[in-house]
């Protein structure tokens, strides 16, 4: 499938009715509780995995480096099949389709926190991930049963709908950005500046407050315990939530209010996903009555 091939497709997408993105964004929606609903009857249990597949114990995404695997694994295939190493391509064919199981439910446990388009293309995006790993499985039988050319036919046909749900893929993330951390882009604030008196804080509320960098606003979230100011940035990593409007518990961790990811006020570190990039922490003192603060080197 050419580059023009795949723009025309998406083209196609972008070209959809409202009653068209509505009834796809309604099956989206169905498929999405019902994950919901599996985590939150799993317990617990069902949450740590979650957890795990966010790549919240990796610090990013897991979801892209699997997907390398599996897609790596059948382009490989494909070009053993044309040098007619069979046994060489069988292998990794099926590498790929084993691959392909943690890849699916990594991108599963993503895909369920988001929201309007990127909801859509990603329910897009894994109907063609399991078509194409079902023409892949096909294909693994008919090379059993001594049907080479059928199973030939049936893995291409796969791969090409892969390439296709791949480049939706890249849609994903680098015209929505889904999965990159939103604060990449902030600036940091070298020296330090006044956001608050420090009257105003009330001991273990947080407090929302910014900072400014040449022109352009840091979102900053403060918690004063005693003569103590923790500060970390204001901005959730996953999806952009207002850590301020947050719940804070009993570790001195605050939880995102749009998708209930956990930050820890001393360190920035994830203690629960969905989001897996840790927020900046900032340096904060008290100075006449002022707080300060500055990014943390």
């Amino acid at each position: 499938m050419t580059t023009e091939a795949l723009r025309d497709i998406t083209r196609v997408m972008e070209t959809l009715t409202p009653e068209q993105n509505e009834m796809l964004d309604q099956w989206a929606k169905q498929v999405q509780s019902l994950v919901s609903t599996a985590v939150e009857q799993g317990g617990p249990a069902a949450r740590r995995l979650k957890n795990w597949l966010n790549g919240v114990w990796l610090g990013h995404p897991v979801h892209p480096a699997l997907t390398d695997v599996t897609i790596g694994a059948w382009f490989t295939g494909a070009l053993l099949d044309v040098v007619d190493a069979q046994r060489e391509a069988d292998a990794a064919m099926t590498v790929g389709v084993l691959a392909a199981v943690p890849t699916a439910l990594s991108g599963l446990a993503d895909w369920a926190d988001a929201g309007d388009e990127p909801r859509r293309i990603g329910f897009v995006h894994a109907a063609l991930n399991s078509a194409g790993l079902g023409f892949m499985v096909g294909s693994l039988f008919a090379r059993r049963a001594d049907q080479r050319g059928l199973g030939i036919i049936l893995s291409t046909t796969g791969l090409a709908l892969a390439s296709f749900s791949a480049w939706l893929g890249g849609e994903l993330v680098y015209r929505l950005g889904t999965n990159v951390s939103r604060i990449a882009f902030q600036p940091n604030v070298e020296d330090f500046q006044v956001v608050a008196r420090v009257d105003e804080l009330e001991d273990g509320k947080l407090r929302g407050v910014e900072a400014h960098v040449e022109g352009a606003s840091v979102p900053i979230v403060l918690l004063k315990r005693g003569t103590t100011i923790m500060a970390i940035s204001g901005t959730c990593t996953h999806w952009g939530g207002p850590l301020a409007e947050g719940k804070l518990l009993e570790d001195d961790c605050v939880e995102c209010p749009w998708h209930a990811t956990h930050f820890s006020m001393t360190d920035g570190s994830v203690h629960q996903g969905p989001g897996t990039a840790h927020v900046r922490v900032f340096e904060a003192r008290i100075q006449n009555g002022n707080v300060e603060v500055r990014s943390r080197n």
